[in-house]
């Protein structure tokens, strides 16, 4: 298992560079002691920083930032640990991973939870229905199929075993597929007659009625029966959500949503104090009209006000689902095939209409938005490609900075297709740990899973990777992600594509340096050098280092 590193995330995105400036003022705090790593490549160390007013103002020898201070000067003394730029979510969901914790039931498997079998399921389920008695759905999240003695997913019959009176829904740990129990079916309209959705499949019974397992885009049918959470509701998930991702060493985090109101709850938790970290937000929309509610199109845009606080990032869209859960799309067969597969099930897109992705993506394109696509599945990864190649040829721009989130079947051509049109990639490392065994031996044999989330292939074809933890997914780990990038080690200690390992460094910048630029961030995040923003966030009750 990794080993654990002290590391001070001090600055919220900073990084190297000699002493470029004297003042004619003391400044606030000095930081000393310790191995300052920059992540600037032409001067990678230093001894001391000098912050004031909330940014770096020089980085140099001790001799040379002491200089700048004074009696009313903090000296800060790391004592030998070292002293980091902050870590940069690149991909990640807190107001929903909040949520998760405050009001779901935990179904994670081992080694993130504890539910071995559908027995422990039901009884988590039931644990937590009866201890909010007033809920209107009882729900519960990130069970692993693949994980469950029974290897299957719940039925509507297994949840039934919780409450026929009241609905439940639970969601598979990839997200991407729901299930609900009879009262959850019932209440949604579902039918043997309901037809598939766009980018969506309703599994059924050998009766021809539908079990419970939505996947895809049919998992909306029965979400649409939650409640949708009070404005308390929204501040106590980003409060515990902030609280996770600032422990974790993160000074920017991520989230996703379609409701641009939101970003007021945001705001609010800022005035509020309960915000310690920044936030880089995706609008997550499928028309130009969801999408035109947004402050802008620019991605890196401060819409705090000023403060820098909150940024819009790209918008979201998705194009697939997830490999663990059988709905991400690829060019060749999964090698394990479920019984209903018939032998050459491939997973399935998202976009049924080819012709109204592309058109989506070109408009978006055309009117500046930058854009990141999840696409797990080889195919779907080919989708997105053909569809930002597009849009490039109808609609050139310069440093457009598409990206794609995931990515993690990509082919070693398809690397040379995104070094082709500037597209960068952001992998779901922890793959190789949390799934790379299954992936290896019962998804996708060894050839496939041996590539997955290739970074050293990214990094030789002179991409820009960063690495996430989609969180509420996994748990929220920058050592994690640094230590599976270097070492690629599954949970039975085998080694997922030992030809895809990266160095220490590189693994570093993926979630420093490589994240505030992927987002065009990197002029006030990411490394430690002056001009860049520390990691009180300007407001001195905020304080995260």
């Amino acid at each position: 298992m990794r080993k654990s590193i002290q590391i001070i995330t001090l600055a919220s995105s900073v990084a190297v560079s000699s002493l470029i400036c004297s003042q004619a003022i003391a400044i606030e705090q000095i930081y000393f002691g310790g191995p300052i790593v920059t992540m600037k490549d032409s001067a990678l160390f230093a001894e001391a920083i000098a912050v004031d007013e909330g940014r770096i103002v020089a980085v140099g020898s001790k001799e040379d930032i002491e200089a700048l201070a004074d009696d009313a000067t903090e000296r800060v003394d790391l004592q030998g640990k070292t002293l980091m730029p902050g870590f940069i979510d690149p991909h990640g969901h807190m107001m929903s991973a909040g949520t998760a914790v405050l009001s779901q039931a935990d179904l994670n498997p081992p080694p993130m939870g504890k539910v071995t079998d559908m027995a422990g399921l039901i009884a988590k389920l039931k644990e937590h229905g009866d201890s909010n008695p007033d809920a209107a759905v009882v729900r519960g999240s990130r069970y692993d199929d693949t994980l469950i003695a029974e290897n299957r997913h719940p039925t509507r019959e297994d949840l039934d075993q919780v409450s026929t009176t009241r609905p439940v829904v639970v969601t598979h740990i990839s997200g991407h597929v729901t299930v609900g129990n009879s009262k959850a079916l019932e209440m949604a309209g579902v039918t043997a007659e309901t037809k598939d959705p766009d980018g969506g499949r309703i599994a059924k019974d050998a009766n021809g009625q539908p079990n419970g397992v939505m996947e895809g885009n049919a998992g909306a049918l029965l979400r649409k029966l939650i409640p949708k959470d009070t404005k308390e509701d929204e501040l106590a998930a980003i409060r515990k959500g902030s609280e996770m991702w600032a422990a974790a060493g993160f000074t920017t985090a991520n989230d996703q949503f379609g409701d641009p109101a939101i970003i007021d709850a945001y705001k609010k938790a800022i005035d509020d104090g309960d915000f310690k970290v920044r936030l880089t937000y995706w609008p997550r929309v499928t028309t130009i009209e969801a999408a035109s509610k947004f402050p802008t199109v620019k991605s890196g845009t401060d819409v705090s006000e000023g403060r820098n606080l909150i940024h819009q990032g790209p918008l979201k869209l998705v194009i697939d689902g997830s490999p663990q859960g059988y709905t991400a799309h690829f060019s060749q067969p999964y090698m394990t095939q479920r019984a209903h597969d018939h032998g050459d099930y491939k997973g399935f897109s998202y976009w049924d209409d080819r012709k109204a992705f592309f058109s989506f993506v070109k408009r978006l394109h055309r009117d500046g938005w930058q854009m990141t696509t999840h696409a797990n599945g080889d195919q779907g990864i080919q989708d997105i490609l053909d569809a930002y190649s597009a849009a490039q040829r109808t609609y050139p721009r310069n440093d457009a900075r598409h990206t794609i989130q995931h990515a993690q079947f990509t082919r070693p051509d398809q690397l040379v297709q995104m070094a082709a049109l500037n597209v960068n990639p952001s992998f779901f490392i922890g793959h190789t740990f949390y799934w790379g065994d299954r992936h290896k031996n019962v998804f996708f044999g060894k050839a496939r899973a041996e590539h997955i989330s290739p970074m050293k292939g990214a990094l030789e074809h002179k991409l820009i990777p960063t690495t996430h933890t989609d969180t509420w997914v996994t748990p929220i780990d920058g050592i994690q992600m640094i230590w599976s990038s270097v070492n690629r080690v599954s949970t039975s200690g085998d080694t997922i594509g030992e030809g895809q390992r990266i160095d220490p460094l590189d693994a570093m910048k993926a979630i420093t340096v490589n994240a505030a630029w992927q987002y065009f961030q990197e002029d006030i995040k990411g490394t430690i050098e002056p001009g860049k923003l520390d990691a009180r966030i300007n407001l001195a009750r905020l304080v995260i280092s």
